[in-house]
């Protein structure tokens, strides 16, 4: 019924969690492929073990592709009506499965997104609220949503879809941000999406992970979504604003990593904040005068306005802290 991919690379001290978070799911019909990506500590083994335990697990080993390439590697091998990714530090919360499969079935929906919570342990913190509500969508508003970055992500993880969705689309090998990236051409795929607000998905978080740190390998998220306005202007053009509202939104992220890491001074430095700055200067009009954009892009043009990218800057050093 369910593959549920997981893609491993040294992630040893964390991989059995993850294994085990799904293999205590209560949806007994599913399989679990592990996707090792030329790991180089003990994840092999991991993986290998849990084969060995349990038949709904299996294995493929391969020379390292990145993340992309390796959820492309169980994608072409996955054999369940529905899809389900996991990275390997991370866990699904109890009854993940079972939950999202019954919203599929109950709604007819073709994407079930569930809530991710970010965790230091990967467990479910006590007290949690939902932080929206229950409701299916087309799948145009639940992308809209995506990109204003209202509720809604466009993680890879967190969902359920529907494998159909997947036949001839996979991610882009070889960038960053490939959830960014594919989202949209497979939510325009379904012909529902049950958005729920239950936090199934759990993120470990880690204080020096790549989305904390700057590198030229961040400034890929200016290309992605530079091909994703392209693509709106040409096929979607009412999720345009959204698609040029969530640019910006790149822009104000990798401009601000690059004023709170001054001393990491990649070669391409002054081009990259030159190309942010022209994205901001080119969209600030349009999105504050958009009512669907969120307060913190419109706080960030305010900014801009008052006391120019010198303010910015200052700001961001503060909240990159």
């Amino acid at each position: 019924m369910i593959s549920v991919i997981i893609p491993v690379y040294n992630a040893a001290p964390f991989l059995e969690e993850a294994i085990a978070s799904v293999s205590s799911q209560s949806v007994a019909d599913r399989e679990i492929i592990l996707v090792d990506d030329g790991s180089t500590d003990a994840s092999p083994g991991i993986c290998d073990r849990a084969a060995a335990a349990d038949p709904r697990v299996r294995v493929i080993h391969k020379p390292n592709g990145g993340l992309s390439d390796a959820r492309n590697a169980g994608l072409d091998t996955a054999r369940g009506e529905w899809i389900a990714f996991l990275d390997a530090d991370d866990a699904l919360a109890p009854g993940a499965l079972a939950r999202m499969l019954d919203a599929a079935l109950a709604t007819g929906a073709d994407v079930v997104a569930a809530d991710i919570v970010r965790s230091p342990d990967a467990s479910l913190p006590p007290g949690l609220k939902p932080r929206y509500r229950e409701e299916t969508l087309p799948p145009d508003e639940a992308v809209e949503r995506m990109l204003y970055q209202r509720g809604l992500n466009n993680s890879a993880c967190g969902k359920l879809y529907a494998a159909r969705l997947w036949q001839g689309l996979r991610f882009r090998r070889g960038v960053w941000y490939e959830d960014l990236d594919v989202f949209y051409r497979v939510m325009e795929r379904a012909g529902k999406v049950a958005a729920i607000p239950d936090a199934l998905y759990v993120y470990r978080e880690n204080p020096a992970s790549f989305t904390r740190r700057f590198s030229e390998a961040r400034a890929d998220v200016l290309d992605v979504c530079d091909r994703m306005v392209e693509y709106m202007r040409a096929s979607s053009p009412a999720l345009l604003p959204a698609a040029l509202d969530r640019r910006l939104s790149a822009a104000f992220n990798i401009y601000g990593l690059l004023a709170a890491n001054p001393d990491a001074i990649p070669t391409k430095r002054d081009g990259i904040a030159r190309r942010c700055m022209n994205i901001i200067l080119s969209q600030r009009r349009r999105s504050l005068t958009d009512p669907k954009v969120r307060l913190k892009n419109k706080l960030g043009i305010l900014a801009t306005y008052l006391g120019g990218f010198p303010l910015l800057r200052l700001l961001s050093r503060r909240a990159y802290r």
